[in-house]
């Protein structure tokens, strides 16, 4: 969380974002040479200032009390709870304030859910007939608690006892929009909120386009329940897109305006058609929880011994010595577990739960 000095000092985001591709950790650039710094990464005399005037920062101090007094937490790009899909995005954000069970962003299966904000009651019924299908299959909901789809989306899915994570257009410190007030508080009980937004930016309508990518780079998947032609959500599958990510659309009545945006997708063959949540769960393989524990019941031997290790994220050398398994043999079973989907393997030696 050291990187936040820097920002807190003035340094560019894209200079932060350099440093942070280089070295690891905040400390380890404190003990660089200030000449290599500005040979290798082009720094001048100005950026060198706000890297020195950074390591005393009673505006970081003031900074971490704040988020201390008001329950919020930040995360950064080199943080191993970072979501790795949101890491492969062209622009990843370089830090993310949330508030709620940062944990949601470690899953597997995550679908985004947008729309319009004059939803009508055909588009609620969609919501509500899909998300059955998703929340039983364990399946966390991304949206942007905006009223409307959005709105109908996170409670629903929090209804259903399902898991919601809410990606803000403005600082997490801001309440936005004032109608959706509860909704934010219990997201922030039982699901996640967050935002890469500094802290007091008001939600300016040019910072929506930008949270857009956070919610399609989270996600498997971006779902598109009545769209118009233009706006955001149009924006949202656009971007899911260019990231090489699926678009699933529900399709409308022809002469409706809300649901142009979709119908159209579904024409020129840019998101897939679905009418339940069992399309979304049939297109990534995922069980449902009474199909996953019939599922489970046939890992048996070093198999049941390995998946019940791998809790969390966890590292090859982690796993071998809580199993007591040899490296080759350890590798044999995780290489067939991911075959079977129980298990993700990771960049640099990590693997988790896939389900």
């Amino acid at each position: 969380m050291g990187w936040y000095r820097l920002k807190l000092n003035g340094l560019k985001s894209s200079k932060i974002r350099v440093l942070m591709l280089n070295y690891r950790r905040y400390k380890e650039l404190l003990i660089e040479d200030t000449e290599v710094l500005k040979e290798k990464f082009n720094f001048d005399d100005e950026d060198i200032k706000i890297i020195q005037r950074s390591i005393e920062c009673q505006k970081y101090i003031d900074f971490l009390e704040y988020l201390e007094r008001n329950r919020i937490g930040i995360i950064d790009m080199n943080d191993y709870r970072y979501p790795e899909l949101l890491k492969n995005i062209s622009k990843p954000p370089i830090f993310i304030f949330f508030k709620g069970d940062i944990n949601l962003l470690e899953k597997e299966r995550m679908i985004s859910i947008v729309g319009t904000r004059r939803a009508t009651k055909y588009g609620e019924g969609c919501v509500s007939q899909i998300l059955k299908d998703l929340v039983e299959a364990d399946v966390v909901v991304v949206s942007g608690l905006a009223l409307g789809i959005d709105t109908i989306a996170h409670q629903e899915t929090l209804e259903l006892k399902g898991k919601t994570i809410a990606v803000l257009g403005c600082g997490i410190d801001i309440i936005y929009p004032k109608g959706n007030i509860g909704l934010r508080r219990n997201i922030e009980k039982y699901g996640l909120v967050i935002s890469e937004f500094p802290l007091g930016t008001k939600p300016s309508p040019q910072n929506f386009p930008i949270r857009n990518r956070i919610i399609s780079g989270l996600s498997k998947g971006v779902l598109l329940i009545e769209s118009a032609l233009k706006g955001g959500s149009l924006i949202t599958a656009g971007l899911a897109l260019e990231e090489g990510r699926d678009v699933f659309a529900v399709p409308g009545d022809i002469s409706a305006p809300f649901s142009k945006g979709c119908n159209s997708l579904i024409r020129d063959s840019l998101a897939k058609l679905i009418i339940s949540g069992e399309d979304i769960l049939k297109e990534y393989l995922w069980l449902k929880k009474t199909e996953l524990g019939e599922n489970l019941n046939k890992l048996i031997g070093k198999k049941l011994k390995i998946y019940n290790i791998l809790k969390t994220k966890m590292h090859l050398e982690e796993i071998k010595e809580l199993s007591g398994i040899e490296t080759g043999e350890l590798l044999g079973y995780l290489m067939e577990m991911e075959m079977e989907r129980y298990v993700q393997s990771l960049p640099a030696g990590y693997y988790r739960r896939r389900v």
